[in-house]
């Protein structure tokens, strides 16, 4: 197993690589485990039971593992977005030279913290209102880069996250495999040790993701729909790849979904004033939710390069939650936070710059 696979691993697989590899005594499993998912570094030359006990050991384990195991910050940015505190974005660099963006973002007055990651370079859906979209699609992610995102940015900002979303550069179903196995590895009570429930999974809901989905057994984390519009013609403009699947498929497959007890699918709709926020389509909105266990997410558009639409202000936004809430339909605002940085919903990307923010170098 090389060092990178490490951050790739649950603790059983770790445990059993470190026994075959070393013949190392249990006891200093867990240890070692808890050290790599909360540092980012395999260095057990540095835990000082190893030196002390068994140098010569540590001295053979440091010779078998890479020292650098998390996505390397490159550059680092962050803004005060107040009430809610200080966002942070991260250029990471992977090791073939691939770069991707991570999110810290205050959550409950900056009483904990989400980390929004990256699970592809790139992305093939080609939204029309992501910035991740223009890049066109590099590669997926393995595990182990999804898990070194959220620890190199615990290391850096010394703040563990509560929640991690999934809502970063990529469509997560479109690697499910890695994304699922990340998840499990985040989950793990000998790392990291995250709620199932704290974790969620945002896709645009291609019927062959959302099969994946279930058969890896995700259903204990939670799954974000990019729906954006209850529309086919209006979607498909939105999201390309909708022309090949219709609403009342989605809507079939999530149907079909098995949920957690009291689990509602979230259901996102990017507003963008003048597009998607007509009464009409609220109408049919409410009727293509109506029997799912759905709560709608109502997501302010944030600016991008090349698109004239512009960000809905707060009255609209909340004028649209209101119309909805008195149709019945559950629903709650996203509040945006680090558009100054380009880090908000849909505008993460590897190139441009990043207008009033302060940025520093890693």
């Amino acid at each position: 197993m090389s060092g990178e696979a490490l951050l790739g691993s649950e603790f059983t697989a770790f445990s059993a690589w470190l026994k075959a590899a070393l013949g190392a005594d249990r006891r200093w499993h867990r240890l070692l485990y808890r050290q790599l998912m909360r540092s980012g570094r395999w260095e057990p030359e540095r835990e000082p039971h190893w030196r002390a006990e068994l140098p010569a050991l540590a001295r053979r384990a440091a010779e078998l593992a890479e020292r650098e195991q998390a996505p390397q910050i490159v550059e680092r940015w962050q803004a005060s977005d107040p009430p809610y505190g200080v966002v942070e974005k991260f250029r990471l660099r992977l090791r073939d030279g691939a770069e991707v963006e991570t999110v810290s973002i205050p959550m409950a007055a900056d009483r904990h913290r989400t980390v929004c990651v990256s699970t592809q370079v790139g992305c093939r859906q080609a939204c029309a209102f992501c910035r991740t979209g223009q890049m066109g699609f590099v590669r997926n992610l393995t595990a182990a880069e999804i898990v070194g995102q959220v620890v190199a940015v615990d290391a850096a900002t010394g703040r563990p996250a509560r929640n991690v979303v999934c809502m970063g550069m990529g469509e997560p179903l479109d690697n499910a495999e890695a994304v699922a196995q990340a998840l499990r590895v985040l989950a793990d009570r000998n790392g990291l040790s995250l709620a199932w429930s704290h974790l969620t999974v945002s896709t645009v809901g291609r019927l062959a993701g959302l099969a994946r989905w279930r058969a890896l057994g995700l259903q204990r984390a939670q799954l974000a729909i990019s729906l954006h519009a209850a529309d086919d013609e209006l979607r498909a403009a939105l999201i390309p790849s909708a022309r090949l699947e219709p609403l009342a498929e989605l809507r079939r497959a999530l149907a079909e979904l098995p949920l957690p007890r009291q689990r509602r699918l979230l259901i996102a709709i990017t507003v963008i004033p003048g597009v998607t926020d007509a009464p009409a389509l609220l109408d049919r909105l409410c009727a293509w939710i109506s029997g799912l266990p759905a709560l709608v997410n109502l997501i302010p558009y944030n600016p991008i390069p090349g698109r004239a639409w512009r960000a809905p202000t707060a009255h609209e936004m909340l004028a649209l939650r209101d119309a909805l809430d008195a149709r019945g339909v559950p629903v709650r605002l996203r509040v945006t936070k680090g558009r100054a940085l380009l880090a908000a919903c849909g505008q993460l990307a590897t190139a441009g710059r990043r207008a009033g923010a302060d940025r520093m170098r890693a």
